[in-house]
């Protein structure tokens, strides 16, 4: 029998969950390591965090909201940052983790011996050299998105992967909303019949993080150097999991075009002047990317990348079979043998309570708290119980690289007048027996 008492550092950490910078992330019957007797586990799971600022803060938080969860080691190259990381920490109970400044120091972080596993919320072009040293130093690896934008670089993900036995997951947050894991209990049960046809997108008004307050380019507005969709995998994460894409399916060629650069002209000519160089300069990426992908069993999938005009948000996700249809644009459904009326909508209502995936049903309540509608907590669950239990993650480095690739892909069919472009095979030939992971309900 254990007891219950709580030692100084968990008293600590339960007053910083519930006041200010982790409050509502917290609930202890849905925390990680509590046994059915109510007891802490034995075994924490202990993390290095490369990239800490705004993104990497907030995944912090997250990552100090779980029980059993420690931080002991931070990597950023601005010093500041590093030491606001090491104070939440401290902050929440713990003690305060290591600190890391230089460029390539990560790679030094990987090396610790008290660490389990590498999360990085660096700008894109790190995410695969921080995912190969943490791999390579015997880690589980965490990446924000795309993992790749290079063939080579999905490659060496993949084979170093393999080699060492240590998973990289793509930390697609999108994947885990409270929606999109309803349709997918939903055609595990087949109410949407053989499917068909898929459509998703990343759409939404991101004019006002392409440019600082003078007018200097920032990280989204320099994507605009390359005509591609820069950043699919929160449309296509879903999709794919629905499809059973490297799981008895996979993605097998794609077609993409572009329409005209002009939105960012007209938003930094409103913002800084006609005669600011942002307004003037000729941006490669057209306003809105447009994909369509083929799968090996037939079914189509639209792809949408839309940031560059004034537009409310739509991440459209909706499948379409033989027995009927969901739009997320709607958030509404259509079964033809079940809906009370012919080719009319119904609210999800009912649905969501019969069909709610079990990850929501247990932590719904702590997961709404967290960012983007729950994903935020929910992902980062299932990244530290897969290495709390020494498993593969839910999204394996194949996911990871087969949805990040996309980035290459849709540049070479735009510069190409849309020829197609095939996708490679990461699994090289397993994802014929291969096969999902069954949901009980």
């Amino acid at each position: 029998m254990c007891s219950m008492k709580l030692n100084k550092s968990e008293l600590t950490r339960r007053r910083f969950v519930k006041t200010g910078l982790g409050a509502g992330l917290y609930v202890a019957a849905a925390g990680y390591g509590i046994s059915a007797s109510g007891c802490a586990s034995e075994k924490p799971v202990r993390l290095g965090f490369v990239g800490v600022g705004g993104r990497g803060m907030g995944m912090l938080k997250v990552a100090l909201s779980l029980q059993g969860v420690e931080i002991t080691a931070v990597c950023d190259i601005v010093e500041e940052k590093v030491t606001r990381a090491q104070r939440l920490v401290e902050a929440a109970g713990q003690p305060k983790p290591q600190g890391f400044t230089g460029p390539e120091d990560y790679k030094k972080l990987a090396e610790l011996n008290n660490l389990d596993a590498v999360y990085t919320a660096t700008p894109t072009n790190l995410h695969t050299p921080v995912m190969l040293a943490a791999l390579r130093a015997g880690k589980y690896g965490g990446t924000e998105m795309p993992a790749c934008t290079e063939y080579d670089q999905a490659s060496e993900l993949v084979e170093t992967s393999e080699k060492t036995g240590k998973p990289c997951m793509l930390m697609e947050n999108y994947a885990y909303m409270r929606n999109v894991k309803m349709i997918l209990v939903m055609n595990q049960l087949g109410l949407f019949g053989d499917l068909t046809h898929c459509e998703c997108g990343y759409q939404h008004d991101a004019r006002y993080a392409g440019f600082g307050p003078n007018g200097e380019m920032l990280w989204r507005a320099l994507g605009g150097k390359i005509n591609n969709n820069p950043y699919p995998t929160h449309a296509i994460g879903p999709v794919a999991q629905w499809l059973n894409i490297n799981r008895g399916n996979r993605f097998e060629y794609l077609v993409s075009m572009s329409s005209r650069a002009i939105g960012q002209n007209y938003y930094a000519a409103k913002k800084f002047g006609p005669d600011h160089p942002a307004a003037k300069m000729k941006y490669a990426a057209g306003d809105v990317n447009t994909s369509l992908i083929q799968t090996n069993n037939g079914i189509t999938v639209t792809l949408y990348y839309d940031t560059k005009n004034p537009r409310p948000p739509d991440w459209i996700y909706r499948i379409q079979g033989t027995k009927g249809i969901y739009s997320g644009t709607l958030n509404k459904i259509y079964l033809e043998d079940l809906s009370p009326k012919p080719h009319t909508w119904e609210e999800t209502d009912k649905y969501q309570e019969k069909y709610d995936h079990p990850l929501w049903k247990k932590y719904g309540p702590v997961a709404q708290s967290s960012g983007h509608g729950g994903g935020d907590y929910l992902c980062f669950r299932d990244f530290t119980e897969a290495i709390r239990n020494g498993t593969d993650t839910p999204i394996d480095v194949y996911d990871t690289t087969t949805w990040s690739i996309i980035t290459k892909l849709s540049a070479e069919s735009v510069a190409n007048k849309s020829r197609p472009v095939d996708f490679p095979d990461y699994t090289r030939g397993k994802w014929q027996t291969r096969k999902p992971e069954l949901i009980k309900v």
